[in-house]
C-alpha cells in the first residue's frame, strides 16, 4: 500500500471576504485519493470554476507523482459564518493515510485539525469563516460616578484574529446635568483601560473547610427583639415595623444567654423547679440549663426545658440536683443548632420572618443576625479566563474593593522565633476547573465553568448576580478578550465654555453673561476681545458652579468689557475628548470594547 504522509492546508479561521489558500497532498509516488470540500449548506467546490455549486465536485482519481500534488482554494465572501469540511479519502486498493495521531479538546472532544493521520481512508479537516467583528473605543465609569451622556464612541471594523495598523481615534462624553462640569485630574495612559467578563454567579456559595461564613453580626436595629412568645412553629414575629432592611435571607440567628436564681432546696433531685421569679421572662421549652460550676451535675450532660408549669415554677426534661439560690443560666437552642431565616416578610407581614426550623422563645426575646458570607464562588463561564489579582467591579452585592485571590488558613507555629513555621491548614485556589470540562464550539472554548475565590467574603445575596471581572492596562485586555494592542499619543481635552456678556462692564470684576453653564469657581479662566492679553487670564472668583442660565460672574481682575462680547472660559467643561493612536496586533475572537475609566481622568463638580 501507497502511503499518504501528509496534507498541508492552512487551517486558521477565514476572514469574511475573499481569500485564496495554497493546498498540497504530500505522499508516496502512485498513492492515490479524492479531495472534496462542502460549506454548510452542502454545496461542494468546483476546482476548475473556483466556486462552490450544489452537484456534487471535487477532485477525483487523482495519483501523486513526484512526492506531492498542490492547488489553490479560493473561498467566496461571505454575509453569515460558514464552515468548510474538508474529506481527504485514500484509494481503497492502493493507498492508506499515515498512521493516526489523536489530539482532543479540553472537553474530551476530538481535535480533527491538530489530530494527523487516518486510521481508515478517511482523514477530515475543517475551516471556520467569521464575519467581521468590531472593536469599540468608549468611555466608562466603574461606580456610575461620573456622568456620561451624548457618548461619542469610535470603532474598528476587523477580521477575527487579522492585525490592523496604527490609525488616529477619537471618542467625547458629555455632563448630563447643566450645573455640572468636568475637570481633568490627569492625561490618560494605556493603564487606565478596564476590560472585563461577565460571569453569572452561581444559586450558592462553596464553604472552605475552616472558614467562618458567619464572621460578624448585623447592627442592632429598632425593636429587635420578639413581638410575643413562639409555642409552635418557625414564624417568628418582631417588634421592628419592617425587616426587610435590616436582616436577609440565609442569616444566621442567635440570642444572648439569660439567667434566673432558684427559690427552694431541691439538692435531693427534682424536675419540677421553683424560681426566684417569673420563668416565661428568662426562658423557654427547649432551653438548654447550666450553670457557672463546672462540676455541677447540669454541666455534666444535657438538660432541657421540657416545660413552664406555673408562674415561677419550670420543669427539667431530667431530674437533677440544685440547691437553693443556685443560679441557672438558660441558652436558647438556636444558640447550639444553626438556625437561619429562610424568608424575610413572611405572608406579607412587615414584622414576620421565617427560620430554617421550629423553635421555642420567650417573649422580648432579642435575636442577634450574622449575614451569612462566603470566599468562594461558583461562576457559569469565563474560569479560562479570568485570574488571581483580577478586581470585581464594584456592585450592589460586591463587597468594595474585591479582587480574586488565593485562599489560605494558616496557624504560625512558635511566632518570633528561629523556629518560627507557618503552616497551611486550608488553601483554595482563586480559579478552578477540577472535574469540570469546557464546551468546545467550532474549535474554541465557549463556555468554562469553574470556582472562583475573592479576597474578601460575599453576602449571599450574590448569588445569581452578574459580575465583572477584569483589570486594567492592555494585559488585561489581552487575557479577557484575545485582544492585543498598542497605543499611543493619549490625550483628554475639554470643548472651552463660551458665553457672550448681557450689559456694558466698566472697570468692575463683576460680568453678567448670558449663561454660567460649565463654568467653575475657583477654576475656569476667562480670555476674550477686552480681556488684557498681556496679562494672565483672570480666574472666576464666584458666581459659577452649580448654576445655570444667565447671570453675574465675579472674576479676580477687574475688565471693562463692551455688551455682546464674546469670552470664553478654560479649565472646566461639559465635554471631554479622548485622542490618540490604536495598533492591533491581533484581533481576538468576537466584538469587543475597549473602556477609558474617566474616572481615573476626570472629576465632576
Amino acid at each position: 500500500m501507497k502511503v499518504i504522509n501528509e496534507f498541508k492546508l492552512d487551517l486558521s479561521s477565514l476572514p469574511a471576504l475573499t481569500s485564496t489558500r495554497q493546498f498540497s497532498v504530500l505522499g508516496e509516488n502512485g498513492a492515490g485519493f479524492d479531495l472534496e470540500i462542502k460549506n454548510e449548506d452542502s454545496y461542494y467546490y468546483n476546482f476548475v470554476t473556483n466556486a462552490f455549486q450544489a452537484a456534487k465536485a471535487g477532485l477525483y482519481n487523482q495519483v501523486i507523482a513526484g512526492g506531492y500534488i498542490e492547488g489553490n482554494i479560493t473561498f467566496p465572501t461571505i454575509t453569515d459564518n460558514d464552515q468548510y469540511d474538508i474529506s481527504l479519502t485514500a484509494n481503497p486498493l492502493t493507498t492508506k493515510h499515515a498512521n493516526r495521531a489523536e489530539v482532543r479538546f479540553g472537553d474530551g472532544s476530538l481535535d480533527i485539525n491538530s489530530s494527523t493521520g487516518s486510521n481508515s481512508i478517511l482523514l477530515t479537516k475543517v475551516i471556520y469563516q467569521y464575519v467581521d467583528q468590531t472593536l469599540t473605543i468608549t468611555t466608562y465609569s466603574p461606580n456610575g460616578t461620573i456622568e456620561l451622556a451624548s457618548q461619542v464612541n469610535d470603532t474598528i471594523t476587523l477580521a477575527r484574529g487579522s492585525a490592523v495598523n496604527e490609525q488616529a481615534f477619537s471618542i467625547a462624553c458629555s455632563v448630563s446635568t447643566a450645573s455640572k462640569c468636568y475637570r481633568i485630574i490627569k492625561q490618560p495612559a494605556a493603564s487606565d483601560l478596564f476590560s472585563f467578563v461577565t460571569p453569572a454567579i452561581g444559586a450558592a456559595p462553596i464553604n472552605i473547610p475552616g472558614e467562618n461564613i458567619y464572621p460578624t453580626a448585623t447592627a442592632a436595629f429598632d425593636g429587635d427583639d420578639i413581638n410575643g412568645a413562639i409555642t409552635s412553629g418557625s414564624v417568628v414575629r418582631m417588634d421592628n415595623t419592617d425587616l426587610s432592611a435590616v436582616i436577609k435571607v440565609g442569616d444566621k440567628i442567635t440570642t444572648p444567654v439569660t439567667t434566673g436564681n432558684v427559690n427552694g432546696d431541691f439538692s435531693g433531685g427534682a424536675t419540677a423547679i421553683t424560681m426566684g421569679g417569673a420563668v416565661a421572662t428568662i426562658m423557654a421549652k427547649g432551653d438548654q440549663v447550666t450553670t457557672g460550676d463546672p462540676a455541677h451535675m447540669l454541666n455534666a450532660g444535657v438538660f432541657l426545658v421540657a416545660s413552664l408549669d406555673s408562674t415561677n415554677v419550670f420543669s427539667l426534661d431530667n431530674s437533677a440536683s440544685i440547691a437553693n439560690t443556685t443560679e441557672l443560666i438558660f441558652s436558647s437552642r438556636i444558640n447550639r443548632s444553626l438556625t437561619t431565616v429562610t424568608v424575610v416578610e413572611t405572608s406579607g407581614t412587615a414584622t414576620d420572618f421565617t427560620m430554617s426550623q421550629a423553635i421555642y422563645f420567650r417573649d422580648n426575646a432579642p435575636l442577634t443576625f450574622f449575614n451569612q458570607k462566603n470566599y468562594r464562588w461558583p461562576i457559569s463561564n469565563y474560569a479560562n479566563i479570568v485570574k488571581e489579582q483580577m478586581v470585581v467591579e464594584p456592585g450592589t452585592n460586591v463587597t468594595t474593593d474585591t479582587s480574586l485571590a488565593i485562599y489560605q488558613d494558616t496557624v504560625t507555629l512558635f511566632p518570633n522565633t528561629l523556629q518560627e513555621e507557618i503552616i497551611v491548614k486550608e488553601e483554595a485556589l482563586a480559579v478552578s476547573t477540577i472535574g469540570i470540562n469546557p464546551v468546545i464550539t467550532r474549535g474554541d472554548v465557549s463556555t468554562q465553568a469553574g470556582n472562583i475565590v475573592f479576597d474578601k467574603q460575599q453576602i449571599l445575596a450574590l448569588a445569581g448576580d452578574n459580575v465583572n471581572i477584569g483589570g486594567y492596562g492592555t494585559t488585561r485586555l489581552l487575557d479577557v478578550s484575545g485582544y492585543s494592542v498598542i497605543l499611543s499619543d493619549l490625550a483628554i481635552a475639554l470643548t472651552p465654555i463660551t458665553t457672550t456678556t448681557t450689559g456694558a462692564v466698566d472697570n468692575s470684576t463683576s460680568v453678567p453673561v448670558t449663561s454660567r453653564n460649565g463654568i467653575l469657581d475657583d477654576v475656569s479662566t476667562v480670555s476674550g476681545i477686552g480681556i488684557n492679553p498681556a496679562l494672565v487670564d483672570p480666574t472666576v472668583d464666584t458666581g459659577a458652579g452649580a448654576v445655570t442660565g444667565a447671570g453675574t460672574l465675579v472674576l479676580t481682575a477687574a475688565q471693562t468689557l463692551e455688551s455682546g462680547a464674546t469670552l470664553t472660559f478654560a479649565g472646566a467643561g461639559q465635554t471631554a475628548t479622548i485622542t490618540g493612536n490604536i495598533q492591533v496586533v491581533k484581533a481576538g475572537s468576537a466584538n469587543q470594547s475597549i473602556r477609558f475609566d474617566v474616572e481615573k481622568l476626570l472629576s465632576i463638580t
